[in-house]
């Protein structure tokens, strides 16, 4: 069942009711209230719970507003609602309708309220499978090897500013590819199609099919426990971060922290409960919706390759062509042959596009650079091969034979660490024989066991 129909499944068993609160133009405009509740509601997967919210017609100096809540039965707030109300006490909910009995139906406040604002629908969440051709694409890169020696103090304040992105991400919710772009710039963080993949890498955000809007993932557990002890609860934290959802871990359990290689996105954190403090305790009692993320399975190469987006109307003759020879892109003109395409503008001789074309199905697919230029590399008859080392625990690849992001991601978050390089392979830490296997089998690659 997916999580909708889930979702749908438990509002017919729910009741509707709202809750009334009065708030002031002077601190909180109407649509500014939406706002902040809409935010604060899908940032927290309190969508069920608070499906919309309703406020007076006509509002002037001083309005009333009313939040549906889905719950068993009237006047039962559910606990996550609960420590959203008073999470957001001072900003939204400082002053009850009722003090004592603050319960309403819809018949009780359709004379006072206005039309229903869909707290969901509100900041315009990612459409997905969107076959549309943006612009300019996040996914059109050139391959880079620079890997210039930095200090740790270089490393450090790359880190940091790293850090601060994510905090705004998470703030946002979610944007535009172009609200990225900008971001990155303010911060002073060159490469932004770089971040994007590594944000995506790390499991912190997720984006449409054509990159042009971006979301942050829900904050989400992973438990990592450690070498010597399993069943240790050691836990790696990805997705949405503040300093006061940290500094809340904090009171349950000690935090580490490590800068990634080189700087080059937010530093993993650790989450180490103590023995009494269970996760399920945690969620309970931590005020914050928190998830505790299970390992997805692995897709072949034909389920990834069939689950890329199509694009229509793609016009080649429109541009100037580079193909993928196996390593470089070299000029060309479109005749039907499968590979790896390069779109260059006439006028500006600007990279525009990147997309593969399938000779069999006539089709043009969109995806991360590397994922095309993965399935190019073996359209080619390219050998492919991983060297597993036993004793480590890494897993090398040859970095021109850099992994499709949704197979790298799995590698990635086996640690919570980005590779790092040497002699031209990609290292990633703390992967088990068994995720080293079953990525070569998906993908039909030899792996060297060493």
């Amino acid at each position: 069942m997916t999580q909708s129909r889930q979702e749908k499944t438990s509002r017919q068993r729910s009741v509707r009711w709202y809750m009334g609160f009065k708030q002031s133009t002077k601190k909180l405009k109407p649509k500014q209230l939406i706002k902040v509740i809409s935010r604060s509601v899908q940032s927290r997967n309190l969508v069920p719970y608070i499906p919309l919210l309703r406020i007076e017609k006509e509002p002037k100096g001083e309005y009333y507003f009313f939040i549906a809540i889905e719950s068993i039965e009237m006047g039962d707030i559910p606990p996550e609602v609960d420590s959203f109300i008073k999470g957001l006490k001072e900003q939204c909910f400082n002053f009850p309708v009722g003090k004592e009995r603050n319960q309403f139906t819809i018949d009780d406040i359709k004379p006072m309220v206005g039309a229903a604002h869909d707290v969901q629908d509100y900041t315009n969440p990612i459409p997905y499978r969107s076959q549309k051709i943006i612009r300019e694409s996040p996914f059109a890169l050139v391959d880079s090897t620079k890997t210039q020696n930095l200090s740790d103090e270089q490393i450090r304040q790359f880190s940091t500013k790293h850090e601060h992105l994510l905090y705004w991400l998470s703030t946002s919710g979610s944007g535009t590819w172009e609200s990225f772009k900008k971001t990155c710039e303010i911060l002073d963080l060159h490469e932004p199609k770089r971040i994007l993949r590594r944000l995506k890498l790390l499991n912190h955000l997720t984006t449409s099919d054509n990159g042009s809007k971006w979301q942050v993932n829900p904050p989400s557990l992973v438990h990592v426990g450690t070498d010597s002890e399993p069943s240790d609860q050691t836990f790696l934290l990805h997705g949405q971060r503040s300093h006061c959802f940290l500094q809340r871990l904090r009171e349950f359990g000690s935090l580490k922290e490590r800068h990634q290689p080189r700087g080059e996105a937010p530093p993993r954190i650790k989450l180490i409960l103590p023995s009494q403090i269970t996760i399920e305790i945690l969620a309970q009692k931590i005020g914050y919706s928190i998830n505790l993320a299970e390992s997805s399975s692995i897709l072949s190469l034909n389920d990834w390759q069939n689950s890329l987006n199509r694009i229509d109307g793609v016009l080649p003759f429109n541009f100037d062509l580079k193909r993928f020879d196996g390593a470089n892109f070299i000029d060309c003109i479109f005749q039907n042959e499968t590979g790896f395409y390069q779109f260059w503008t006439k006028d500006s001789r600007r990279l525009r596009y990147n997309f593969f074309y399938n000779q069999n199905t006539q089709s043009w697919l969109q995806g991360d650079w590397y994922g095309l230029r993965f399935l190019a590399i073996l359209s080619l008859g390219q050998n492919v091969e991983f060297y597993y080392n036993r004793q480590e625990k890494t897993l090398a690849i040859p970095r021109a034979q850099r992994l499709p992001e949704i197979y790298e991601s799995h590698l990635v978050m086996a640690s919570g660490m980005l590779p790092t390089y040497r002699d031209g392979f990609l290292i990633y830490d703390r992967i088990s024989s068994r995720l080293a296997r079953e990525i070569s089998e998906a993908l039909k690659i030899t792996l060297t066991e060493q």
